[in-house]
């Protein structure tokens, strides 16, 4: 008899994404206070580093950890970094429990764990982006390596008016989420600019 539910289980026997990453281009680990237990993702990008091209997990975790580490390691595969929506917990949550219902509420701190680390993967991208820009002007958008310079440029010529716009031209934004202030700071200042 299985200590787990089916769905639990099954994934745990059938790993998908278990493992390293040859050539990663970004790491991140967290750790639950609750069990001592532990988990880590690598991403890799694809040529236009704008695409997960793989996403792997380890993890010394219960079989609910690495269940729901597996699940979200195989939703970034193939996905464009737009559409992480920012890591959102409730929205990577709401893909563990899809995949393995029932998901018992007195482990989700098992789930939090794996997205802590998967955030924590991609500030490692934000991070190492920024430390290959070696440029003198500013970079604003870290997870598309977008300029200050470009956004202002796009804001201008074609009189762009909110940050979703902004992210439909040149990407901005549309990662993490983290510039978006910066973004709308920009057009407020534009949009004063045009009332003088």
């Amino acid at each position: 008899m299985s200590l787990y539910p089916a769905a639990i289980q099954l994934r745990l026997n059938q790993s998908q994404n278990a493992g390293a990453i040859e050539n990663a281009r970004a790491c991140g680990r967290s750790a639950s206070f609750l069990c001592g237990c532990s988990v880590g993702f690598s991403v890799k990008l694809g040529e236009d580093r704008k695409t997960i091209e793989a996403a792997a997990f380890n993890s010394n975790g219960c079989g609910y950890m690495i269940a729901a580490a597996d699940v979200l390691a195989g939703t970034l595969n193939g996905k464009p970094l737009r559409d992480l929506h920012s890591l959102d917990g409730d929205e990577l949550f709401a893909a563990v429990e899809n995949k393995l219902i029932p998901f018992p509420a007195e482990r989700r701190q098992c789930a939090d764990v794996c997205i802590e680390a998967l955030r924590a993967t991609f500030a490692d991208l934000r991070a190492r982006r920024c430390e290959e820009f070696a440029g003198e002007k500013a970079l604003v958008c870290t997870c598309f390596g977008v300029l200050e310079e470009t956004i202002a440029s796009h804001i201008s010529e074609r009189s762009l008016k909110t940050t979703d716009e902004v992210a439909a031209i040149c990407n901005a934004g549309d990662g993490c989420g983290s510039c978006r202030m910066l973004i709308q700071e920009m057009l407020d200042a534009r949009r004063e600019d045009s009332l003088i």
